[in-house]
Parts: structure tokens; C-alpha cells; sequence
């Protein structure tokens, strides 16, 4: 345990490197210093809120599209800050919660295995000049990749001390941690599919990044982040008694869900599903145990949701979302209705209310048929007018005094069969004939489930909280699933799963091939991060990917270097550096820039476009003059007009000025570029290149092989070999059999947990994960949450300690 004086010694050198790192971040002094100082102050007050905030904002904290620095990130700012107060303020306290003794070893040894594979892809030092820390293929790219694991080694002594007696603060800080970095990330994703493809356009081939950084050369950080994360919602949607914490989390559900699947992501689907099935099976094989369910009604339960999607599936088909929502209200209805208790005996109030909505149904169709510009809204208003009457029913049934039930059920149930007339309005409205007949389904399934419920002695569900969520939770995966799987873009991507599969076959394959063939690689991997480079020098297809590097010229003066790649396959295959700039629609720019070409095939491609990450659009053509080869740097100025470019201010998409070399073999040099407004405002940062990579940032739009191995365990095989993989496995074992154990025995928590590590190795199965050293943050700082025991206070032994007192004579016996 470490003491007072070492614990406050290290949070004065954590402080000092933080010191140090703000003094060098291309961050505004005036924002980074008093965050920093803002943050250390609620640390100080609630030493341990680290545990919400460290998680809520690890996907978000990402600004290295507009500094253009990665290496050091203000991600490790907020940490190195979290240190610093954690060290002075908690680690002089005794330890909450402890690891068990195997995990500890496991994790030495994957420590270990990560220190070598950092020394050997460290060595030999390069200079620490500009290309030190601006790219992947730099030795130093070692230290990146190691840094996540070192993170969470040096947080865990303050998980320890933060845990909470009985590890409460997990729940309370750390799972809403995580939700409110779900619910950000979600957002972020939202805000970019508004702003490119549309937010509800599934035909579109646009794959969102928000608000990861690090896919600037794909991979799949997203992903892996929506699979660790997505599982928590469980804990407050079935594990919490708060009925706030029950609303939140049936909006993170829809927002999880959504997130999810337009990543249109393969690996995300299956994560998703994966996950699921492991919390209900250990959750439901639970309750099957103890007799609290039984197979019938797990069956049944099965049945009726298999009928529901495929009911549902088919209303969508002909008639839309608007189909679809009408029929998710009737069977919504139909659920409610069928789990209320009292029996029904006021036939005639049930036919008068069940004729009076029904002839307003049909009086509103018919008879609004050209109103509203020849729309017709007849349809939707008579299907609000029955959602209202059934509402005030079913309040008046489930909250009521008892007099007033049977009244509220036969109100209810003749709302019910309003709501399926005008389900099917809606779809003949909107589809025609053949979509009526196919809302006519989604009628009959209400009819049976009402009937099917109600006519047991022993009903499948009750009207209670349980059945709400149950009900709540279907009608978000189907309303958010079932549009997206009909999409044509997402027929795509599974038409194509069996080739691509191969593909990365034979990538995998590649990536073993490469590796150096001697005992030493085999048993410790050709060191951390080095895959970059290593595919660049020795890939087995004569591929050389697009390069950049910052050259210096004898008397000092520094400029970007841009290398087009050898293989130029098609569009985007080239590697683009890029800025991102302010520029306002209608107006004039003056665009200046400096530049040296070595040979006539090559060709700098300098352009504005809006781009969030990856795929740019609504590009600015510019017609460059090219400078002759071998001639020395000549200058270049044009005027450019930006259209309608622009103007969309922090909120709107933004707009990049981007530089790519190409050509075959080229090599095209940049310096002193510019862009000026009229008033002679500049808007390019650093366009002389003399302080490296600063406000610079670059982007591989489709060609990712060359960056990463794309299977997380051949990865921990290439990088760390036998040792580093045999660490790993023992820790991924342990942690899985004693998750499942405690999750068999009624531990949700740990369901969640197992499911959470469940997903982001299935998505560790098509990509890399540990190549984003937050990413590897969370990974291991996820296993030490769910593997946290807590420390028991020693009990006292009086009897004990008295007769050891008598033994050495410091009390005498007395009759």
C-alpha cells in the first residue's frame, strides 16, 4: 500500500507533467487553463467523482481534428489531472475494494509483456523532430500505444479507493459514467448524420465516426466503444427500482439502438446481439432457477415477440413509418388492455364507446379525404383522438380507485378496437389496399393477445411495471431496427459479409507473414504500434500507402512533405492532410501557398470541403497551376470563391482545407500556404509548417489495411507475441468464467460486465481495438470494475486478544 508521503510526492510530479504538457498543448491558454483548474477543483471537493467523469468523457474529449495533436491528447490532460488530486486526496486512504490474486498476477504479466513490446518497437530512438510524434509510422508510436495501459495501471490504486464501501460508488459514479458517455456519443453521432447524409437516410453508403479521432484511418473505436457501453443501459432499465432512472434508460435505449445500427457496422450487430443473449440467458436462467418464471410463459413471451417483428416487418413494407408506428400503438394498447385485472362487464359501455370512436374514425376519413391541400389528415387524427381515449382509460384502470375499473376496462377495450380500425386507415391511406390488408395482421395479433392473455386462468403477464418495460423495450428495437434492416444500403453490406470476410483472411494472413521469423518475435512480438510501419516496408503485395513528413532545408526552413501512394486503386485511396477553416459563404479569399514537385507525374490536389472525418462532400473545385518539376519552390496565388460554402458556424458541417499528393510514385513539397479574406484575416494555422503537426491533421478515407491488423487477438499476437498473448488470455479466461458464475447466480451486474467484454472481443474479432490507447483505458479499467472485490474489515477478537494478553503477563486472571 503506498503511504501518505509517496502518494502526495507522486501527485506533485503528476501536477508538474501536467504543468508541463498545458505549457506545450495547441490549445487556447485562455479555455485550457481554467477547464483544467475548474476540473481539479470538483476533484478536490469530491475526490471521488473522477469515477462519473473520466468515463462520461472519454468519447468525447477529442479535439485532434483542430489541434492536430494525438500523441498527447487533452484526454491525458484530464487524466493527468484526475492523478494529480486523486494521489493528494485518496490514495493515503485504505483501499475499498481489491483485485483477486490471480487477476493481479495476470495483470503484471500483461504489464510486462506490454513494457518489452514497448522497448522493442521504441528501439532504435529516433530524432525528436517534427515527424516524432505527427504520424504512425514514428518509433514513439510505441509509447502511444503503451500509454493506455499505463493509464489504467496508474488509476487503478484510486478504483480501489473510490470503489465505495461494498463497492457502491460503481453504480453510483461509474455506471452513470458510462451512460452519459453512451448518451454523448449518440448525440455526436446524431449531429453528423444531420449534418451530411441526412439524419434519417438509410440509403445512404455514409458511416459516421463522432466523435472518435483515432478513425481517421478507420478501425473501429466506435464500435468497439457502442459494444462496451450499450450493455449498461440493462442496469437502469432492469435493475433499478428509480422510476427516473427507468425513463433515462428507456431513451438511451432508442438512442443506443440508433447509434448502433446506422454505424452499419457488421461487427456492431453482432456485438449487440451477443450481448443480449448473454444478459438474458444468465438473467432468465436466473429466475427459471429460483421459480420466479416459467417455461410456458418464456415460450409464449418468445412466441409473441417473433409474431410481433414479423407482423411489423410486413406493415412497414406497404405502408411505412407511418404504418408501422400505428400498428406499435395498437399492439401497445393490446398489451396494456390484456394485462388488466378486472374482468370486462360493461358490455354496453364497451359498444358505445367501441361504435362512437369507430363512426368518428370513418366520419374523419372520409370526410377530410381532401382537406388539407388534398393531403387528408383524417386518418392520423382519428388514430390520435383513439390513443387519447384509450390513455385516459388505462390511466383511470391502472391508478384509479377499484369502483372505477371495470367502467375504465370497458372504455379501454372499445378504444382498442378504434385504434385497429384506424391502424388500418392509416396504412390504406398511405399504402393502398394491400397495406390495409397487411395492417389487418397487426389487428388479429391484438385480438389474440388480448384473448390469449385474458382467457387462461393463469395469465402470461400482468399489468405491472415489468410487463411497461418489457413492452417499452420491444416497441424501441422494433421502431428502431425494423427501418433500418429494410434499408438497401444494409442488404449491401451482409451481400457482401462472405467476401469481405475473406479479405481479412487473408490481411490476418498477411499481417503473420510480415513478422520477423526468430524465437525473439515469436515469444515477444515485433513491439507496440510498429504494425504501420512494418506494412509499409514489407507487405506482401507491393502496396505503399500515401505518406506525409515534414522536411527542413539546410537554412532551417521546415515544409510538409506529401508522398502519393503506389497503388492508387481508386478514389480515396490517397492521404489527405487536412485543417479545419472558417470560411463564410459569397465571399473572396486569397489562397497563397509555396510549392516543389519532383516529377511531371505528380500533383498536389488542394481543396474545400465539408467534412466531418472521413468522407468529404460539397467540394469546392480550385484550379491549381502546377509548379515545374525539379525547378525549386515557386509560387502560387488564386482567388477563390467560396459559393455557398460555409457559414454554418459551430453547429453547421464543417469545412476542411485539405492537401493530397498524386500521381505515381510522386512526391509534391507545401509551404507557406494562406488563406486570407478581404480584410486580410488569416484563417490557416500554422501554414508555414514550422511548428510540425500543430492544427494539422490527416485522414485516410478508404484504404485502412495498411494501418491496422483488424483482429484484436492476431494484433496482441504481432505486436506482443507468446508471452503478451498467453497474459491476455489468462486475464480474458478469469474474467469470464467468474463474470458468468456470478452472473448465473443472480448478479446483474456482472451480466452486464460479461456482456460489455463480450461485445467489444466481437468486435475485436474484425478490427483492432488497442491501437486507441482510451479505447485500452477502458478495456482493462472495465475488467477491474467488474472483478473488484470488496476489502472486509478484520473482526475483532476479544476473547483472542485478552488470553494473549494473560500469556504475556499484561493481565492477571481474576475469579
Amino acid at each position: 500500500m503506498m503511504g501518505a508521503l509517496p502518494a502526495r510526492l507522486f501527485a506533485l510530479l503528476m501536477a508538474a507533467v501536467l504543468a508541463l504538457a498545458a505549457f506545450y498543448y495547441p490549445l487556447n491558454k485562455l479555455l485550457l487553463v481554467p477547464a483544467l483548474a475548474a476540473y481539479a477543483a470538483l476533484l478536490w471537493w469530491r475526490p471521488t467523482w473522477w469515477l462519473l467523469l473520466v468515463p462520461a468523457l472519454l468519447p468525447v474529449l477529442d479535439l485532434a481534428p483542430w489541434t492536430g495533436w494525438f500523441y498527447l491528447e487533452e484526454f491525458d490532460l484530464l487524466l493527468l489531472a484526475s492523478a494529480a488530486v486523486g494521489y493528494w486526496r485518496l490514495a493515503p486512504q485504505a483501499p475499498q475494494a481489491a483485485l483477486p490474486p490471480f487477476v493481479v498476477f495476470a495483470l503484471w504479466m500483461s504489464a510486462l509483456a506490454t513494457a518489452i513490446a514497448a522497448g522493442i518497437g521504441l528501439l532504435p530512438l529516433p530524432p525528436l523532430d517534427a515527424n516524432a510524434f505527427a504520424n504512425y509510422s514514428s518509433h514513439y508510436n510505441s509509447l502511444r500505444v503503451a500509454k493506455g495501459l499505463l493509464w489504467a495501471l496508474l488509476l487503478l490504486p484510486l478504483l480501489r479507493r473510490s470503489a465505495g464501501a461494498d463497492l457502491v460508488n460503481l453504480r453510483r459514479l461509474f455506471v452513470p459514467g458510462m451512460l452519459i458517455g453512451l448518451a454523448f456519443t449518440a448525440l455526436a453521432v446524431v449531429w453528423e448524420r444531420s449534418l451530411f447524409p441526412g439524419l434519417f437516410n438509410f440509403s445512404s453508403d455514409y458511416r459516421p465516426t463522432a466523435p472518435f479521432s483515432a478513425m481517421h484511418t478507420g478501425g473501429a473505436a466506435l464500435d468497439a466503444y457502442l459494444a462496451v457501453a450499450f450493455p449498461f443501459v440493462t442496469l437502469w432499465l432492469i435493475g433499478s427500482t428509480s422510476h427516473r432512472q427507468l425513463g433515462v434508460a428507456l431513451v438511451l435505449l432508442v438512442m443506443g439502438f440508433f447509434t448502433g445500427f446506422t454505424t452499419f457496422s457488421r461487427d456492431v450487430y453482432l456485438a449487440y446481439a451477443s450481448s443480449g443473449a448473454i444478459i438474458v440467458l444468465l438473467v432468465l436462467g436466473h429466475r427459471l432457477r429460483r421459480g420466479a418464471l416459467g417455461m410456458g410463459q418464456l415460450g409464449g413471451a418468445a412466441l409473441l415477440l417473433l409474431g410481433a417483428a414479423a407482423v411489423l416487418m410486413r406493415v412497414f413494407a406497404s405502408s411505412g413509418y407511418r404504418g408501422l408506428l400505428a400498428a406499435l400503438v395498437l399492439l401497445g394498447a393490446a398489451v396494456v388492455l390484456a394485462g388488466a385485472a378486472p374482468r370486462l362487464r360493461h358490455w354496453l359501455l364497451f359498444g358505445a364507446t367501441a361504435l362512437g370512436l369507430v363512426l368518428l374514425d370513418l366520419t374523419l376519413f372520409f370526410g377530410l379525404r381532401d382537406a388539407f391541400g388534398g393531403v387528408g389528415k383524417g386518418p392520423y387524427l382519428g388514430l390520435v383522438l383513439g390513443v387519447i381515449a384509450f390513455g385516459a382509460a388505462a390511466a383511470m384502470l391502472w391508478l384509479g380507485p377499484p369502483n372505477k375499473q371495470p367502467q375504465a376496462l370497458a372504455i379501454a377495450a372499445g378504444a382498442l378496437i378504434s385504434l385497429a380500425l384506424s391502424t388500418g386507415l392509416v396504412a390504406v391511406h398511405w399504402g393502398g389496399e394491400q397495406a390495409g390488408f397487411d395492417a389487418g395482421w397487426a389487428a388479429l395479433l391484438a385480438g389474440a393477445l388480448v384473448a390469449g392473455n385474458r382467457l387462461p386462468l393463469k395469465p402470461l403477464w400482468q399489468l405491472n411495471r415489468n410487463t411497461l418495460t418489457v413492452a417499452c423495450f420491444s416497441a424501441i428495437v422494433f421502431v428502431t431496427v425494423i427501418p433500418i434492416a429494410a434499408s438497401y444500403y444494409l442488404g449491401s453490406r451482409f451481400s457482401t459479409a462472405g467476401s469481405d470476410f475473406d479479405v481479412r483472411l487473408r490481411h490476418w494472413d498477411e499481417a503473420l507473414e510480415m513478422m520477423t521469423p526468430d524465437w525473439s518475435t515469436r515469444s515477444f512480438g515485433m513491439g507496440l504500434g510498429r504494425y504501420p510501419d512494418t506494412y509499409f516496408w514489407h507487405n506482401t503485395r507491393g502496396e505503399m500507402p500515401g505518406t506525409f513528413s515534414y522536411g527542413r532545408e539546410a537554412q532551417g526552413n521546415q515544409f510538409l512533405r506529401l508522398a502519393s501512394p503506389h497503388h492508387a486503386i481508386g478514389f480515396g485511396e490517397v492521404l489527405r492532410t487536412l485543417q479545419r477553416v472558417a470560411i463564410e459563404p459569397g465571399m473572396r479569399y486569397r489562397l497563397s501557398f509555396d510549392l516543389r514537385r519532383s516529377q511531371p507525374s505528380g500533383w498536389l490536389q488542394l481543396g474545400l470541403c465539408e467534412r466531418w472525418l472521413l468522407y468529404a462532400q460539397n467540394c469546392l473545385p480550385l484550379e491549381l497551376p502546377q509548379a515545374k518539376p525539379g525547378t525549386g519552390w515557386q509560387h502560387v496565388e488564386l482567388d477563390v470563391d467560396s459559393g455557398r460554402l460555409g457559414g454554418g458556424g459551430l453547429f453547421g458541417a464543417p469545412i476542411q482545407l485539405e492537401l493530397a499528393s498524386e500521381g505515381k510514385n510522386a512526391v509534391v513539397e507545401v509551404d507557406n500556404l494562406s488563406l486570407r479574406s478581404a480584410s486580410g484575416a488569416e484563417l490557416v494555422r500554422n501554414g508555414g509548417f514550422e511548428d510540425g503537426n500543430n492544427y494539422w491533421f490527416f485522414s485516410s478515407d478508404h484504404d485502412h489495411m495498411p494501418w491496422h491488423v483488424k483482429n484484436f487477438f492476431v494484433n496482441t499476437y504481432f505486436e506482443q507475441g507468446i508471452f503478451g498473448s498467453i497474459a491476455m488470455a489468462l486475464l480474458l479466461l478469469y474474467a469470464a468464467g467468474n463474470l458468468a458464475a456470478r452472473g448465473w447466480d443472480g448478479e446483474l451486474d456482472a451480466s452486464v460486465y460479461l456482456a460489455a467484454l463480450a461485445g467489444v472481443l466481437i468486435v475485436g474479432m474484425f478490427d483492432s481495438l488497442f491501437d486507441v490507447p482510451r479505447l485500452t483505458l477502458l478495456f482493462y479499467m472495465l475488467l477491474a470494475v467488474a472483478l473488484l472485490q470488496p476489502v472486509r474489515a478484520p473482526v475483532a477478537r476479544p476473547a483472542r486478544r485478552r488470553r494473549r494478553r494473560i500469556e504475556e503477563g499484561s493481565e492477571t486472571v481474576t475469579g
